[in-house]
């Protein structure tokens, strides 16, 4: 049968229209409207249409609508919903009929129209579908055959539906992970990563279906007791010829050689797929181990090429060493260079050797690291501004005039910064502090700070005073 056979031409031209919103949020109250009603009214949809939408359909523009209700203004809520209803008719979302002797419409729903309306309804639901137990259903429904064999045509069908479900819920699982593993290259913010990984995919995959179909139905706990119990029917010729007349006798086929062959392909159907279901299952198991894999290590890659202060910082350390590195940091933001010797320095005695002249070494040109430290520059001057150093000391003060390092609040990598940043800011003639270093480093939540003092300058002028 053809579909449009069956299905109105411009049956889904409201979904394309401009607007589509509209007329789908009215399918859903219409649905709302099917579930609870057994006789829809025409009128009492109307004040479900205008109770769920008032404000969409008044902001509505149908000014392009030729087909108002004669009399009735273009703003008129009834008339819109109106409208609305006569549009989903003219489409063949609704049919109308009227009650006998009666002047009342009542509202009908062909079933084709109903299967629609559903798949939206739930392509527009945020709500984690829950999984079914396809596999012990399937089993469920063979086992229970035993003990009534006036139901061996429905267990038939039964599992042979159920089975069918299966396939499609893997495939899709299968695809569902695919769509998922090709979105981790292109993107590069590690926070909508992570709300993938735990949020979507552990949520609506992991959890939902994968975690089932491993655990509670697994499919090696029920794969040979289905095949055992459809092998034994394939050599019982009298159960064979029960499902037969039962699928005859309920209309399902028109003679019993139909039934015979339709029985056939739904045993061997439902017996091929469970035989080779471990492969469809091995495939799954290895593109979700690729997916964690890859999702872990491009969070990792992420987290590691930070690009802001705190990774230009990293390349600054990788280059402390060059000397014009440290010149220009000294020069810029006053980085000193110093060493000190502690109880773990070792002095080894250099060992003299006989000096024996060698081929001379080429001359290597080495880039110049400018551009690292004026990245670092650049990062540190937007995001680290006089007045944030200036906030933070002056929420180190409190209400005293002067603290030490053993003082400064030390809990993240911010405070570290910040704290760098504030010797530095104190050299300067705008700062409203002064900082007087000590001798050595304390070690404060696993960070390694110099010995100093901050003091207010305006304690110096009221002592010169």
């Amino acid at each position: 049968m053809q579909l449009f056979s069956r299905i109105p031409d411009r049956f889904f031209s409201i979904l394309s229209s401009q607007k589509k919103e509209l007329y789908v949020q009215t399918l859903f109250v219409l649905r709302q409207a099917f579930k609870t009603e057994l006789i829809i009214r025409r009128e009492e949809l109307v004040g479900m249409l205008i109770d769920a939408l008032e404000e969409e359909i008044a902001d509505a523009d149908f000014s392009d609508e030729a087909d108002l209700e004669p009399g009735t203004q273009e703003n008129n809520l009834s008339a819109k919903a109106h409208l609305l209803l006569r549009k989903l008719k003219e489409t063949g979302w609704i049919e109308t009929e009227f009650e006998a002797r009666s002047f009342d419409e009542h509202i009908t729903i062909p079933d084709y129209a109903v299967a629609v309306i559903n798949l939206l309804y739930e392509l527009s639901e945020e709500r984690v579908k829950e999984y079914n137990s396809y596999v012990y259903a399937t089993y469920a429904a063979l086992a229970n055959a035993k003990e009534n064999q006036d139901f061996v045509y429905q267990a038939l069908q039964a599992a042979w539906q159920n089975t069918v479900r299966l396939i499609d819920e893997l495939k899709s699982l299968f695809n569902n992970i695919r769509r998922y593993y090709a979105r981790i290259p292109v993107e590069n913010d590690v926070n909508v990563l992570l709300s993938e990984h735990f949020d979507e995919y552990k949520a609506k995959i992991v959890d939902m279906v994968y975690y089932p179909l491993k655990t509670i139905d697994s499919v090696p706990r029920f794969k040979h007791a289905i095949i055992a119990m459809l092998n034994g029917w394939l050599l019982d010729g009298e159960i064979q010829n029960r499902i037969v007349e039962q699928g005859v006798t309920r209309h399902v086929w028109e003679n019993k050689e139909e039934g015979g062959e339709k029985m056939l392909s739904m045993i061997s159907y439902i017996v091929d797929t469970y035989e080779g279901i471990e492969e469809m299952l091995d495939a799954i198991d290895r593109k979700h181990t690729e997916y964690i894999n890859a999702s872990v290590e491009h969070i990792r890659y992420l987290m590691n090429a930070d690009q802001g202060v705190r990774g230009n910082l990293v390349q600054l350390l990788k280059h402390s060493r060059d000397p014009d590195t440290t010149g220009l940091m000294s020069r810029n933001i006053m980085l000193y260079q110093h060493q000190y010797y502690d109880e773990k320095a070792l002095y080894a005695q250099a060992k003299r050797t006989k000096r024996e002249m060698g081929p001379p070494k080429a001359i290597m040109e080495t880039e110049k690291p400018v551009k690292v430290v004026d990245d670092f520059l650049s990062g540190v001057r937007k995001q680290y501004t006089n007045k944030k150093i200036d906030d933070y000391v002056q929420g180190c003060f409190g209400d005293s005039d002067s603290y030490s390092t053993q003082q400064v609040p030390m809990n993240h990598t911010e405070d570290f910064i910040l704290f760098l940043l504030s010797t530095i800011r104190g050299r300067e003639k705008s700062a409203d502090y002064t900082v007087i270093f000590g001798d050595g480093n304390c070690i404060r939540n696993g960070y390694s700070l110099p010995e100093a003092t901050f003091r207010r300058k305006q304690i110096r002028t009221q002592v010169k005073k």
